[in-house]
């Protein structure tokens, strides 16, 4: 604290705090980092030769750390640096971190390392410094003097990973600060946007504020809708408001958040900020605006709206509701197919609709399916009318029941398997761990984990990992922008839920969500940032599926750290090869209710298939009013 407060001071103090200055200089000699604090201060409120004549009283030589301090705020201490040499082997850590600073600051001379050779050629021997501050602040140097670049840098790109978080933070800061270098090193920024530190990937998406090649969409959109910290998501969707003209691929996401957030909120303000000089500024005025107009009428009486309606118009609308209770007409007004395995998820996501859903069958087709739909606030009639089938387990089952149900209902563009899976914890990252009850979508894709090639070596997973819907994918960010205000629909849809059915779909109590080690040991779960006690987090991240009931600890980690495996079940590969046969959307929900390990039991069963069909509720009600019919 005293430290920042004397950077503070070195800004912006006066001789009125000349005083306090000075007795910190003097009491905090013994701390190197206080003490240069306090020097800075120093020099920044008195003059060059009022502040050498105190240094001389108080015996502090002006050299080294005292000079490179005074110098941070006072340009009147160049001869003295043009006089002083700073050997990298032998100068203090405090020494090179204030070396550092004069660099980035474009204040030290030319020549500060050696007489023989520049700074620039020198600078990068710091990176990898045993200090941390010392080689974070080489790299910081390198990315804020414009005259240093990517090129002075010693660390390879490919060993970014290798380096500490604080360093890693600006090494992206200086691949990002120039286009060419950021599409050269394409592959290092999708590295970072997933790396397991929260000041990592801010640095990066700071860094990424200003550009707008194509392709970095991609990147971003991707990111954003796995990225658990809100400062990083905010910075992500100020880039894409300050681009979506360029980018169009943004303009989507931007909108929902915006519309998601609170009027007159930070979130609202600083989109409009970022988006002041594009057309999408407009757009983001004129919602706002709409909005206020809604809330100024909205205190007329719902009874008095039928008086400013069209008589035909009424009676229209009286016919189509009609029409939109006829389980036959909802079946083929229909546009998503849910897919559940087991009868318990079939319970649980049917309670999910606010009437009683209609059971209905077909020719020629041995599928049974649920009628229902869901409210649709932008349609004057009917609402999002939904299919829901029951395949049973394992990929045959989900691949023929879906064939089955594309062929009876050609008009169907989006399926969602929507139930349980084994989750894959990792307490070494806890921005990814994966806790019983939480919910894991299929963000990242799918992967047929059973598809190996056996040798005498072993076996070797041949599948890939097959891309989610696109559309889907897009539903789905606007979702979960909605959490930067705090809106979570899902939460309410559980309670919902819960209202309707067994006392066995209750979140079980704490003591029943276990981690075990490798030996079987139980131990702790990480402290995450974002959990809010008995509510699910939202996961994103590759699916594995498999014909196998899989509760092998040591294959869930190998599948989760060379995959990027998220949740493990059995049905969602065999439903991808029935859907991708059709050009059919597809998107994976999975409620989390066991660690895929000896200790799997179904304590956790009901309640993760009720999340999960919440989720999927709030998914479907978040899809654009467009996609189905009226």
């Amino acid at each position: 604290m005293r430290r920042w407060s004397l950077n503070a001071l070195a800004l912006i103090g006066t001789k009125a705090q000349l005083s306090a200055i000075r007795d910190a200089v003097v009491a905090n000699r013994d701390d190197a980092d206080i003490f240069a604090a306090g020097v800075s201060a120093l020099a920044a409120v008195l003059d060059a030769d009022e502040a050498r004549t105190f240094f001389h009283i108080h015996d502090m030589p002006l050299e080294g750390g005292i000079l490179f301090a005074a110098a941070q705020q006072n340009d009147n201490f160049k001869q003295e640096l043009r006089q002083s040499r700073v050997d990298i082997d032998y100068a203090s850590a405090a020494d090179l971190r204030l070396v550092g600073l004069l660099i980035g600051l474009g204040k030290a001379p030319e020549n500060l390392f050696s007489l023989n050779h520049k700074n620039a050629a020198v600078i990068g021997a710091l990176n990898g410094h045993d200090d941390r501050l010392v080689a974070q602040y080489s790299v910081w140097a390198t990315y804020e003097n414009p005259k240093l670049g990517l090129r002075h840098l010693r660390i390879p790109l490919k060993d970014i990973e290798a380096q500490r978080p604080n360093v890693r933070k600006y090494i992206y800061r200086l691949i990002t600060s120039q286009e060419a270098d950021a599409k050269r090193y394409y592959e290092q920024l999708v590295q970072g946007s997933r790396d397991s530190q929260t000041e990592v990937r801010e640095g990066l998406a700071v860094g990424i504020k200003d550009l707008r090649f194509d392709g970095l969409d991609q990147l971003v959109l991707d990111w954003f809708v796995t990225e658990e910290n809100d400062g990083v998501r905010q910075a992500l969707l100020e880039h894409m408001a300050a681009n979506a003209d360029v980018l169009p691929t943004y303009r989507q996401t931007v909108i929902q958040s915006f519309e998601s957030a609170r009027p007159n909120s930070l979130l609202r303000a600083r989109l409009e900020a970022a988006s002041h000089k594009t057309d999408l500024y407009r757009e983001l005025k004129l919602i706002s605006l709409n909005q206020e107009q809604e809330s100024l009428f909205g205190d007329i009486e719902e009874e008095s709206r039928p008086l400013l309606q069209n008589p035909s118009t009424s009676k229209a609308r009286g016919s189509a509701k009609k029409q939109a209770n006829n389980p036959d007409v909802e079946a083929e007004r229909a546009r998503v197919l849910v897919v559940v395995a087991l009868p318990k998820e079939l319970a649980a996501f049917n309670a999910m609709f606010d009437t009683e859903p209609v059971q209905i069958g077909r020719a020629g087709d041995p599928n049974i399916y649920s009628v229902g739909s869901f409210p649709d606030s932008k349609k004057s009639s009917g609402g999002r009318s939904v299919l829901v089938t029951s395949s049973g387990m394992g990929n045959d089952n989900s691949s023929s029941v879906a064939a089955n149900a594309l062929r009876t209902f050609s008009q169907i563009e989006h399926i969602v398997m929507v139930g349980i899976a084994g989750g894959c914890p990792n307490e070494q990252k806890p921005e990814e761990h994966v806790r019983l009850g939480d919910v894991v979508t299929s963000t990242k894709g799918i992967i047929g984990y059973d598809n190996v090639k056996a040798t005498t070596e072993g076996s070797e997973i041949r599948g890939s990992i097959q891309a989610p819907s696109a559309r889907l994918l897009a539903a789905q960010r606007g979702l979960e922008a909605g959490i930067l205000a705090r809106k979570k629909p899902w939460i309410d849809y559980i309670r919902f839920g819960q209202g309707k059915l067994s006392d066995n779909f209750a979140r079980p109590s704490p003591d029943k969500d276990v981690l075990h080690n490798a030996d079987g040991t139980a131990i702790n779960h990480p402290n995450q940032s974002g959990r809010v006690v008995d509510e699910p987090l939202i996961h994103g991240g590759v699916i594995g599926a498999a014909d196998t009931l899989q509760k092998d600890p040591k294959m869930r980690d190998h599948l989760r750290d060379a995959l990027g495996v998220r949740a493990i079940e059995m049905e969602a590969s065999g439903l991808q090869t029935a859907a991708w046969a059709q050009s059919k959307d597809i998107f994976v929900i999975r409620g989390i209710c066991d660690y895929c390990d000896a200790f799997k039991n179904n304590d956790w069963q009901e309640y993760a298939a009720l999340v999960a069909a919440a989720y999927a509720r709030a998914l479907i009600e978040h899809m654009p009013s467009e996609w189905f019919p009226d």
